[in-house]
């Protein structure tokens, strides 16, 4: 029979030997374990460096976006300016256009309205009276005042014949209404006019029917003739006082 204290000994070894040995699995696992967390730090790290790179690239992607943005919106607005330009520049020369065709068109009509009114005469300052008939004043006219030989006068062939209503200024003497004569024939009218010169001194005038803006045109013209008229007989007066003052 074992004596106590080697009983001892050996179950304190054996104990010890069993501490030891979970001591060394535990370090085992504690290896192990170490070694899963060191390999899952890795892990993390790697993960980390790659977020941070997919980061990085992200950021360079979107400032590169920004940049085309950037320049998709300057050509945006080059090609706004450039549209706007075109706009303009069409506009123009459609406005252009369209006023040549209305200056054409008014050229057109103002020819037209001057061909239609060829066989027209004008008669202003005839006297009027409210009974008068209208083909009588005008054999007046041709025979007393243009001088016309009265066969010649009576075998006219014209188409119509009528007074026009004329504007007349307030406070101004009533004139009469200007008579319009359309003759059949382009050269009756012609020799009708020629015997214009009969009425010099008259208040009367005959003259050719004309669009109203040539009409214009024709009594700024005459305007402008009797003042030259005029300041050439004033002239004249003061050189003929001036002879006769001198010594």
């Amino acid at each position: 029979m074992a004596s106590p204290s080697n009983t001892t000994m050996e179950d304190l070894k054996t104990l010890i030997l069993a501490v030891d040995s979970k001591v060394n699995k535990f370090n085992e696992k504690l290896d192990t374990i170490e070694n899963k967390f060191s390999n899952l730090v890795q892990e993390v790290k790697q993960d980390v460096k790659q977020v941070k790179l997919e980061v990085s690239e992200t950021g360079q992607a979107l400032k590169e976006l920004r940049q085309d943005h950037d320049e998709l919106q300057r050509g945006v607005e080059a090609m706004e300016l450039n549209v706007q330009s075109l706009e303009v520049e069409k506009f123009e020369s459609m406005r252009q256009s369209f006023e040549t065709d209305v200056k054409n068109l008014k050229e057109k009509q103002l020819l037209l309205e001057k061909h239609d009114r060829k066989y027209n005469a004008l008669v202003y300052g005839m006297p009027e009276k409210s009974d008068e008939n209208i083909w009588k004043v005008i054999d007046d006219l041709m025979i007393n005042y243009l001088k016309m030989e009265k066969p010649k006068a009576e075998s006219f062939p014209f188409a119509n014949a009528h007074r026009i209503p004329a504007r007349q200024n307030s406070g101004e003497k009533k004139r009469p209404n200007p008579i319009i004569i359309r003759f059949i024939h382009y050269a009756d009218k012609e020799l009708f006019l020629s015997h214009g010169s009969h009425l010099a001194g008259k208040n009367i005038r005959i003259v050719d029917d004309l669009p109203p803006c040539m009409k214009e045109a024709r009594n700024e013209l005459a305007k402008i003739a009797y003042k030259i008229r005029s300041d050439e007989k004033l002239k004249n007066t003061h050189s003929s006082l001036r002879s006769h003052c001198d010594p």
